[in-house]
């Protein structure tokens, strides 16, 4: 998983990097609320193990590699 920054605007969003993959590429699109401290910065700096999250991940790389394409069901 990889975390790129960029700017949404006019209902287009405009990545502050390139992509490796030339795509398609499934990605998560989290908007920050106007007013609010990056939270992301601090979570994804955090040394701090994670094991619902690390087996989650490993769940859904599992998932893609073996050609899934739609989302999650909602918990």
């Amino acid at each position: 998983m990889k975390t790129v920054k960029g700017i949404y605007q006019s209902g287009t969003i405009r990545l502050a990097e390139k992509p490796k993959d030339q795509g398609p590429t499934a990605v998560l699109v989290v908007f920050l609320e106007a007013n609010e401290d990056d939270p992301w910065e601090k979570i994804l700096n955090d040394l701090a193990p994670r094991p619902a999250l690390a087996r989650l991940v490993k769940q859904v790389k599992k998932e893609i590699a073996h050609g899934k394409a739609k989302p999650l069901k909602s918990r």
